[in-house]
């Protein structure tokens, strides 16, 4: 005989017992061999399909126990079910810099000061990802130097990951990655040449937890 799934959705364990009553041992008979318990992991309808943002999670039924037979009417309600699931939103942000040219040092964080979008994590020129938040991120940033040369660096924890560079007559750079961040993870923009200025709002940064 065995147990239903403990879960009522998504992940439960299932056990399976046996009874050792055919024939019950008598007398000085030996019992039976192997364990009267088994457990296994179970799924009782399907799991949530994203781990953020809203998801759907469905559940299906089989009327087979006992199973219609003959003119036996056919087990009441639906078949199937669905709900929301994980509707927490995810971790995300697009900022931008003003209008104008913005001189930045040797080392300076820039300070995308105009916020788009910003569901969490984003301040003071740096993310750093929430808590239960870890995962795979897509990151993007757009720049722009105008009339002078810019470096800029992505930087994971202080580490540098990509290097950007525009030259003069208003050039501009981008970069698209996936990135692997834990909880408490930071990233930022960061200049890399001595006295460099960017300009105006086609200087972007933005993150997306996509996993």
């Amino acid at each position: 005989m065995s147990s239903p799934c403990s879960g009522t959705c998504g992940a439960g364990v299932k056990q399976r017992g046996r009874l050792c009553n055919d024939p019950t041992p008598v007398g000085n008979g030996e019992p039976c061999e192997g364990i009267d318990i088994e457990s296994k992991n179970c799924i009782n309808g399907e799991a949530c399909p994203v781990t953020c943002g809203e998801g759907v999670q469905t559940r299906t039924r089989l009327c087979n126990d006992t199973a219609t037979v003959g003119d036996g009417a056919p087990c009441d309600g639906e078949d199937t079910s669905s709900k929301n699931c994980n509707i927490e939103a995810c971790a995300a942000f697009t900022a931008t810099l003003p209008g104008g040219a913005h001189p930045y040092q040797n080392g300076g964080l820039i300070g995308f000061s105009i916020k788009l979008l910003d569901n969490r994590g984003y301040s003071n020129s740096i993310f750093t990802v929430p808590p239960g938040m870890g995962g795979v991120y897509l990151v993007s940033v757009t720049m722009m130097s105008g009339t002078v040369t810019g470096h800029t660096t992505l930087r994971k924890n202080g580490a540098i990951l990509v290097w950007l560079f525009t030259n003069i007559e208003y050039d501009m750079a981008s970069l698209t990655i996936n990135i692997q961040l834990v909880e408490g993870g930071r990233i930022w923009i960061q200049m890399n040449n001595q006295a460099s200025s960017l300009f105006d709002v086609y200087n972007t940064f933005s993150a997306v937890r996509i996993r």
